[in-house]
């Protein structure tokens, strides 16, 4: 499914919100959303191990 612009100029797909119906979209459409959810655990994931780490370090230093 195609909407308006990115910021790149190319079409940006509209995804469905969370939960939400899927039978509108193509198995195309399907693919690039699952890949794009996996590239939203990873963002995700790296930022929630970062926020882990520096509460390790507050509470490592606090612990002295």
């Amino acid at each position: 499914m195609i909407a308006d612009e990115d910021k790149a100029g190319g079409p940006r797909p509209i995804w469905p919100e969370l939960g939400g119906d899927l039978a509108r979209l193509s198995i195309r459409d399907l693919t690039d959303y699952v890949a794009a959810l996996e590239a939203e655990i990873g963002r995700v994931r790296a930022d929630l191990a970062a926020k882990q780490g520096a509460i390790g370090g507050a509470e490592a230093l606090f612990r002295r």
